[in-house]
């Protein structure tokens, strides 16, 4: 059976280390989730041949962990950073002095529990 895939977007940002999402409850969001924020600003893929727009490049930004579930909304907290050293290494996210802007509008997609790196999981 292949879990649901659940996506929406960046409703909120609360503070420097939580975010509401789009989706809640009704669309299946529960605490614990882990969730993936990605850019929506990346560049503008052209075929050279026909001049045509063929899609943004996105990138992810960092991931969420849902805490507190409403019907129609979810708030996260901050869980890993993926652009930087510890991200590659799946380490739980500590600020440090590098930023990472998340936009009202940025995408955000469930991480599968399968997709997940076993000692992230395991957090």
């Amino acid at each position: 059976m292949t879990a649901p895939t659940i996506t929406g977007q960046v409703a909120l940002v609360e503070d420097d280390y939580t975010l509401v999402i789009n989706r809640g409850g009704d669309a299946g969001v529960r605490p614990g989730m882990i969730f993936a924020v990605h850019s929506t600003s990346g560049p503008v893929i052209t075929d050279p041949e026909s001049g045509r727009e063929l899609g943004r490049l996105s990138r992810e930004k960092l991931r969420v962990r849902v805490f507190d579930v409403q019907p129609l909304f979810a708030r996260a907290h901050t869980f890993v950073e993926t652009d930087s050293f510890h991200g590659l290494l799946g380490i739980p996210f500590v600020p440090d002095d590098d930023v990472v802007v998340i936009d009202v509008g940025d995408t955000v997609e469930l991480i599968p529990r399968d997709a997940r790196r076993t000692h992230v999981a395991a957090q």
